[in-house]
């Protein structure tokens, strides 16, 4: 699972999605992410302000040990929701092989990007 807010979305149920409605795998920006989410901040040595993130991890919940050991090669996740301004995407499965990414210095990661519709059959209600 994965919560945005007061939104749950079913990651399970968005590898099944994914299995049944192959596609194909996106590259999308390690940096962007890894920015959008304060990916930086998860550093054993931080030791700036406070912070409380928007959607991602916090240092209380991160485990930098489980990141550094993922599968760069797996596809993360990523949602597109519907608002009024248009649609927006948001990454809610692979924040920690993201933040390996980040440290390592990858460019991009590859990605599965789900469609508004689709996005909607995973949300939790």
């Amino acid at each position: 699972m994965f919560k945005y807010g007061g939104w749950v979305f079913d990651i399970d149920r968005a590898m099944r999605l994914l299995e049944e409605h192959p596609r194909a795998v996106e590259q999308t920006s390690v940096a962007d992410w890894s920015a959008a989410y304060h990916l930086s901040l998860l550093r054993p040595d931080y030791n700036g302000p406070s912070w409380c993130p928007i959607f991602g991890p916090d240092q209380s919940h991160f485990d930098v040990e489980h990141a550094m050991g993922t599968d760069l090669d797996q596809p993360v996740i990523i949602a597109t929701l519907e608002f009024d301004s248009g649609p927006a995407r948001l990454l809610i499965d692979g924040v920690h092989r993201m933040y390996r990414a980040m440290t390592e210095g990858h460019p991009t990661l590859p990605a599965h990007v789900l469609t508004i519709t689709e996005t909607a059959k995973i949300r939790l209600d």
